[in-house]
């Protein structure tokens, strides 16, 4: 026989009490005699997927926000996913204070309680149904085997945390811990292709990379205005399309997601734009022509940090693997992009478009916060209980 915890069987109409940028959607966790947690209808490599539960499994429904990975647990939910902690909701402090969160099942506000010696920061309970919401990371200390971060055996997991530091060694390029698309991004897989086709054609002669680049000195001269957007499409080498690719693909599925493909798609275009113009007013090398996508995709790393400030990157620095905030590695990629652009010297220096950087991540840090309040505003009109955000 296998327990199935008597809580809820649907999906809360609830707007994530914490981004509030989704709907909480349903998630079954089972647990089987291994003492392991894994989601129930996930389907794992090179197995099938699991649809009779085992003998002796534990099953339990939580509803997640699959933005910011925070979760809605119902009373008694949360002490049978930690039980290595012995009930953990009989010694939440009895002391609270108010919470801007609310109640996923409409009984408003919440209050904040401490977890004494076991998290930093508190958790929010509502104080009429015993519902809990733990943020992202609280989940993830509290209930880690409830992410996908944390599933697997420890084997398992550090064996793919050596292949990623193995690749990481060789091309220096961070990435992501825990921070999956939430669906297929054909908008980054058909810029990808666009970006490819049109190397190939540069490749082969049919484009000419001088003539649509942008170079700063001849668009003030001959005002051929349109090479502010030709050039965000051309690539100088297999290296510089790989590498504009990498990032792209790492950080724009999720962006794609949040901002809808229309306005990804604008993002991507005027990122590219004000960089280039940006790079036209500041730039000292007016005879260099300066082609790549480097301008859009710095607009959707500063969405990224916007939209997911406390993801964590994996990078290797001196042959160790740190895990960073996402807002700190960026912090650091502007700073080294203000310097290497005002006060750098040199032929390997000046040839880097750093100003086209710059614009297109002023022009990804304005436009997120006007589009994550557009979001937000939909999914509180579409569910039954709209989150204060």
């Amino acid at each position: 026989m296998f327990l199935l915890a008597p809580m809820h069987t649907h999906a809360i109409s609830a707007q994530c009490p914490a981004c509030g940028l989704h709907e909480l959607v349903a998630v079954q966790l089972r647990r089987g005699r291994d003492g392991i947690w894994v989601q129930a209808d996930r389907t794992a490599r090179f197995r099938p997927r699991i649809k009779t539960p085992e003998e002796g499994a534990t099953i339990v429904q939580i509803d997640t926000c699959p933005v910011c990975f925070g979760a809605w647990f119902d009373s008694g939910e949360l002490d049978i996913l930690a039980a290595d902690l012995e009930g953990i909701e009989s010694v939440v402090s009895p002391e609270s204070r108010p919470s801007k969160r609310v109640c996923a099942h409409g009984h408003g506000p919440m209050r904040e309680h401490e977890l004494p010696a076991v998290i930093p920061t508190p958790l929010d309970r509502c104080g009429l149904c015993g519902g809990v919401w733990l943020d992202g990371e609280e989940r993830k200390k509290l209930a880690r085997a409830s992410t996908s971060d944390g599933q697997g055996t420890k084997t398992q997991r550090w064996f793919k945390r050596g292949a990623i530091w193995a690749a990481q060694v060789l091309t220096q390029l961070p990435v992501e811990v825990d921070n999956p698309a939430r669906g297929t991004p054909w908008l980054v897989f058909a810029a990808l292709t666009l970006y490819l086709v049109i190397f190939g054609a540069q490749e082969l002669g049919y484009i000419d990379t001088y003539y649509y680049g942008l170079v700063a000195g001849r668009l003030k001269h001959e005002h051929d205005w349109f090479t502010l957007f030709t050039y965000m499409f051309l690539h100088g080498s297999w290296a510089h399309l790989l590498g504009n690719a990498y990032f792209l693909y790492t950080f724009g599925d999720n962006i794609e997601y949040m901002f809808g493909r229309i306005r990804f798609a604008v993002l991507l275009v005027l990122a590219g734009f004000v960089g280039g113009g940006l790079h036209v007013l500041l730039t000292t090398k007016t005879a260099l022509p300066v082609v790549g996508a480097s301008g859009s995709i710095a607009g959707v790393l500063a969405a990224y940090v916007w939209a997911f400030p406390r993801q964590r990157l994996f990078q290797v620095l001196f042959w160790v693997q740190l895990k960073i905030p996402v807002w700190v590695y960026l912090f650091v990629w502007v700073g080294f992009h203000i310097v290497m652009g005002f006060f750098a010297r040199g032929e390997g220096v000046e040839g880097v478009a750093w100003f086209a950087h710059l614009g297109g991540f002023a022009v990804g840090i304005t436009l997120t916060p006007l589009v994550l309040a557009t979001r937000r505003r939909a999914v509180a009109r579409r569910v039954a209980v709209p989150a204060v955000v």
